[in-house]
């Protein structure tokens, strides 16, 4: 099952419908937004929609009052929909949350919610700044009342959350010996609760964290909560977060750490968290990351995009940045197949801002637009930069020999189709066959050259066409490798 449309009304910064269509597949979305575009406002919508359903008595759940979310500027009734379809469904189901209609009490819905991870940059801002307690930043609350919660013992089918408000107050008598035992002994559960539960996350988030290339190893220390019979209070409410630096033990000066490593830990332990969550019947499971990337310079993004599609490759994903120039790269080192791109800005009325959603089509794509619409110079531009993209991704994923340039912005396409033409695999065979190698020399000279734009009017159709073949060609044949 995948979420194949998003309608949002009067949400936030979302003053009119807006429908984001991810198509009958459920597509990955990648979305580009600039600072007020609405691009956080769609984040909380799909989170707020799930919530919604789950604990509708707790005062703290943010997503149970759909008002208190509309449009300031605007009045009028507004609404979320999601539209979700099964794999072996031709029918799509629909479900709304409104003022007027919350259907998100469902239990498809709250199964979804609670097997789905949510998580942006005020969330790793958390875990940056949690006060220490004593030799280091005590990540408790953190994980057992949020992170892990619903985690589910399969052998009880209980929730942490559930172990957790079994030990809760009120708490006995000091004279009621009978009720005092009966409580350690729950205190006594909930520990090998959590025991259990760290027990497979230690060695999950020392993976994750080791795909970032950082000489840094943590480790989640568990010190048992006890019951003060003289206080009535529980006592040891600590999970301590003890953080190796090239072997030397750095916990008591953890923020010490640069921004990068620090959302480097902070990210893998929410996606650690979020992989042992349960997996719902529906089989969708949704993983959405507001701007989680803002710590991490650019050499360093690039893991994130690994890590999901080593470990969340059956989440329906959806990435959200301010980031332009990562936007683009992100691009290319997804699948336009599972992936849908769109762009964010926002617009200014009398009154108010309005978001734009432009949808963001890949670059061969838009060769094949222009093209029908006979405007060729555009769709030489576009068919060199699928060119350039393919070849730059292909040198990048194989770490292929680049020259040195100290500014990478005179690096030209050459530069990097060289190492292709001329490259072999493992085997000994080339890279590419040379009818293609001679097909893209050919197309380079006339067309995928930025120099020749200028008199492309004068290039007959049909080698436009060739041309995009030819880079269809290129990019199917560097995918098999």
């Amino acid at each position: 099952m995948r979420i194949t449309n998003i309608e949002i009304k009067n949400f936030k910064a979302f003053p009119k419908p807006y429908q984001i269509n991810l198509h009958n597949a459920g597509k990955n979305l990648l979305v580009y937004g600039e600072n007020g575009s609405g691009k956080s406002s769609l984040y909380l919508a799909i989170k707020y929609f799930l919530q919604s359903g789950l604990d509708t008595n707790n005062e703290n759940n943010k997503s149970n009052d759909f008002e208190s979310h509309q449009n300031i500027f605007v009045e009028g009734p507004g609404h979320i929909k999601l539209s979700f379809r099964a794999a072996h469904q031709v029918k799509k189901n629909t479900y709304e949350w409104s003022k007027s209609e919350k259907e998100t009490t469902d239990e498809l819905i709250i199964e979804i919610a609670k097997a789905s991870g949510f998580l942006d940059y005020k969330d790793l801002l958390g875990v940056h700044y949690l006060q220490p307690e004593g030799a280091a930043v005590n990540v408790f609350n953190l994980l057992v009342e949020t992170l892990l919660a619903d985690t589910v013992n399969p052998v009880t089918d209980r929730t942490l959350a559930e172990a957790w408000d079994d030990v809760q107050e009120p708490y006995p008598r000091r004279s009621a010996k009978h009720q005092i035992t009966a409580l350690e002994s729950r205190i006594e559960v909930f520990n090998d609760e959590v025991e259990n539960r760290l027990a497979d996350l230690r060695p999950k988030v020392r993976e994750i964290l080791g795909k970032f290339g950082y000489k840094v190893d943590l480790n989640l220390d568990f010190k048992e909560v006890t019951y003060n019979q003289k206080d009535k209070t529980l006592e040891n409410q600590q999970i301590l977060l003890n953080v190796e630096f090239f072997d030397k033990d750095v916990s008591e000066r953890y923020l010490l750490l640069n921004e990068a490593k620090l959302s480097a830990i902070a990210i893998s332990i929410y996606l650690s968290s979020i992989l042992l969550l349960p997996d719902p019947k529906s089989g969708l499971r949704i993983l959405a990351l507001d701007d989680v990337l803002i710590g991490l310079d650019m050499s360093n993004r690039f893991p994130v995009l690994d890590i999901l599609g080593e470990y969340f490759k059956d989440y329906q994903i959806f990435l959200t940045t301010y980031d332009k120039a990562w936007y683009e790269i992100a691009k290319q080192r997804t699948d336009e197949k599972n992936w849908k791109y769109t762009e964010f800005y926002f617009n200014t009325t009398d009154q108010y801002e309005i978001p734009v959603c432009k949808e963001d089509a890949p670059y061969l794509k838009k060769a094949k637009e222009y093209l029908d619409a006979n405007d060729y110079k555009a769709c030489a531009v576009y068919a060199r930069t699928a060119f350039e993209a393919i070849i730059k991704g292909f040198c990048d994923q194989r770490n292929l020999r680049v020259r040195y340039c100290e500014n990478p912005k005179n690096l030209t396409s050459e530069d990097f189709w060289d190492p292709i033409k001329t490259g072999t695999s493992r085997d000994g065979t080339s890279f590419l066959e040379q009818t293609l190698i001679r097909q893209i020399g050919l197309y380079r000279s006339i067309i995928l050259n930025p120099l020749n734009h200028a008199n492309i009017a004068n290039i007959p159709k049909r080698e436009l066409e060739d041309a995009i073949d030819t880079v269809e060609k290129l990019k199917t044949a560097l995918a098999q490798l």
